[in-house]
């Protein structure tokens, strides 16, 4: 059975006994388990929170052409200094003034930083869309993995059911003399086989149920049960609907052409620090005590910055501008050759699991058919143990192959669907 990663490395620290499945267990769907792994997952919390952050540096980078509002209170003194005027001394006042300065500044720049911003924001949105799909794809191949474990429980609990008949009616055999001890004794050997595996797939099927609970983000002492059953969920998933298959809808491709739009706004950006500046202010100021020496009331003002040489600076800012967007055209050239060929790969793959399946699905059949007739002649006293013990054996892998089948199934449609941001 092929688990994925994560599932291997908890699989790795499960060492105590299975226990037996709680009645009071809480029953849970896909969808359920998935919409609880959204709501309570770490990291998809803290992506949320990255998109208020971006929200914000857009509303800064408003308020920045915003007119500036400032008011301030000046308390001066000159120590009893006297100033003379033509022979005549005045001595300057302690003065306590206060200032109300307005401004505002229009410059392209403010304008290209606020695009940059949203085109940020944007970037962010995809990322938690990327955070999302992860979140999907693990639960969904986490979810799959317990269904087959559930399914081979059951066929191994009722094959042990049915081994444990034949070996008391061999055993009942040998007590008059019809059938060998090593027939009784190829039987019991295919019961203990077969106690060893469910005790060694229910520790596994714990494991796995606690890894779906961990990522739901629920209490780890909760004891889950799936809703559906694998072939519920495989009629449910049959098929893929290729008119949605859109290479641009990948979110890494999203990422990458917003990553552009950036790139381009901040070539902008950098240029418009070329072109001049025009700042508007006005102030006002009154004294609240003493005399203000050379108050002025009202003032105000027009000033045109014009940037003329600033060592190369400005420049070499606007070339790695430009540097970065041709790197990132060139990383879009170069995931859409990735993508088209991973498309084409995931596509395959999941073809090979679909034929694999059906071949699997009628191996099954076959393999269940001479069982029951081996099951017959056993009985009849027409076939030996070990003829019935192999027949018992290929039926079981006949079995485990169909439910690995079953599942490279839908872990391919995940990895295809995925790709194309359709989970």
């Amino acid at each position: 059975m092929k688990l994925i990663p994560a599932l291997m490395a908890l699989a790795l620290i499960a060492s105590a006994p299975a226990m037996a499945q709680d009645e009071g267990a809480m029953s849970v769907d896909l969808q359920t388990a998935i919409s609880n792994a959204l709501q309570h997952n770490k990291q998809l919390q803290a992506s949320t929170i990255d998109k208020e952050i971006y929200y914000q540096k857009v509303r800064e980078a408003r308020s920045k052409g915003l007119p500036q509002v400032d008011a301030k209170f000046t308390a001066n003194t000159y120590f009893n200094k006297s100033l003379d005027f033509g022979g005549m001394a005045m001595k300057m006042p302690n003065s306590l003034t206060f200032t109300a300065t307005a401004s505002w500044t229009f410059a392209m720049q403010q304008i290209a930083s606020v695009k940059v911003a949203k085109i940020a924001q944007r970037l962010t949105d995809v990322t938690v869309d990327q955070t999302e799909l992860d979140i999907k794809a693990n639960v969904a191949d986490t979810y799959y993995a317990i269904l087959v474990y559930e399914r081979n429980l059951v066929i191994l609990n009722d094959n042990l059911k049915d081994m444990q008949g034949i070996a008391n009616h061999t055993a009942r055999c040998y007590e008059v003399g019809t059938v060998e001890q090593t027939d009784v004794d190829q039987i019991t050997i295919n019961v203990t086989t077969l106690q060893n595996a469910i005790l060694s797939l229910q520790r596994s099927l714990e494991t796995t149920k606690k890894l779906l609970v961990l990522q739901m983000g629920i209490d780890i002492n909760t004891k889950i049960t799936p809703a559906e059953t694998l072939s519920q969920v495989l009629e449910a998933n049959a098929g893929v609907d290729t008119a949605k298959l859109d290479i641009a809808n990948n979110v890494q491709y999203k990422q990458l052409l917003i990553s552009k739009e950036v790139g381009e706004q901040t070539v902008k950006l950098r240029k418009f620090a070329y072109i001049p500046t025009l700042t508007a202010a006005y102030q006002f100021s009154k004294p609240v005590s003493g005399t203000a020496f050379m108050n002025f009331d009202h003032v105000g003002s027009l000033t045109l910055s014009i940037p003329i040489f600033s060592g190369f600076y400005r420049h070499s800012l606007v070339k790695q501008a430009q540097f970065d967007l041709q790197k990132t055209e060139t990383n879009i050239a170069l995931v859409e050759d990735n993508l088209t060929q991973n498309a084409e790969q995931y596509a395959f793959n999941l073809q090979t699991a679909i034929d694999a399946y059906e071949l699997q699905k009628k191996n099954l059949d076959v393999a269940r058919r001479v069982l029951e007739n081996y099951k017959n002649k056993y009985n009849q006293g027409a076939l030996s143990s070990l003829d019935l013990t192999q027949a018992n054996t290929n039926y079981l892998q006949a079995e485990t192959s169909f439910a690995s089948a079953s599942l490279d199934l839908l872990m391919a449609q995940n990895q295809l669907l995925k790709l194309y941001n359709l989970l």
